[in-house]
């Protein structure tokens, strides 16, 4: 998205850096939320729909990026053909216990036509290797040490794969956290840091003065902890804002 004249837009980003990515030309105050400073400003999306990094942080690494590809997985591009829209629809709504039970169904059918039968096939082993991919997730967000993100992850990841072994494993190490004196004092710290930066607008100057003031005492309160170590970089990137 850009705020530029379409000509400057074309010249600079199409024709020279070559851009093969959709480019919209929106007015300022239509992006005023999310503190867009300067174009082009980069969002890094995790294949979880987590924001991996917004503009002002480090830009990832190559190494970083491709790690996220990693994790990535997309099902087979079908035929274009209506008979494959209801497998659609539940690949878009990650629907994870239908979408197994729609495609073992299907290829349990008898006398199940060829070409449709390479198409379930292959979905299925899209949804295998993508359900194996959540419970590797899983273990991962176990270890921490954010474990205040990581337990909003695997709470997403109970209500996607509800009724299948990656939502019971999800469930199962949420339990642990609460039982872990250690990691539920980092869930506490976590939560209110999250709770503080949702009550302000970073968008916003006087807001984000407020929020850097808040984060002095909130350091003290909960020093020792990740959210303390995180608080401090936070307010050190709001102060240089100023």
């Amino acid at each position: 998205m850009s705020g530029e004249d379409e000509a400057p837009i074309q010249k600079i980003f199409i024709e020279q850096l070559g851009a093969k990515y959709p480019i919209v030309r929106v007015a300022k105050k239509d992006v005023a939320a999310y503190g867009i400073k300067f174009y082009p400003s980069v969002y890094v999306i995790d294949p979880d729909g987590n924001v991996f990094s917004v503009p002002d942080d480090r830009m990832p690494s190559e190494q970083q990026i491709e790690e996220l590809l990693k994790r990535a997985t997309l099902a087979p591009k079908m035929p274009d053909d209506s008979r494959y829209d209801p497998l659609r629809a539940l690949w878009k709504k990650s629907d994870y216990a239908k979408l197994r039970d729609y495609l073992d169904k299907n290829l349990a059918t008898p006398n199940l036509d060829a070409a449709m039968k390479e198409v379930f096939e292959a979905q299925k082993a899209i949804f295998d290797k993508k359900q194996a991919a959540a419970l590797a997730r899983v273990a991962g967000l176990g270890a921490g040490p954010d474990y205040a993100d990581s337990d909003l992850q695997l709470e997403r990841i109970e209500k996607q794969w509800k009724g299948m072994e990656p939502a019971a494993a999800a469930t199962k190490e949420r339990a642990r956290f609460e039982a872990d004196a250690v990691i539920k004092k980092e869930l506490t710290a976590g939560r209110a840091l999250q709770k503080l930066m949702a009550a302000h607008d970073q968008s916003k100057f006087s807001s984000r003065k407020k929020l850097a003031e808040a984060l002095v005492g909130f350091r003290k309160k909960y020093d020792g902890t990740l959210a303390a170590k995180q608080a401090f970089e936070l307010m050190e990137r709001l102060n240089g804002q100023r």
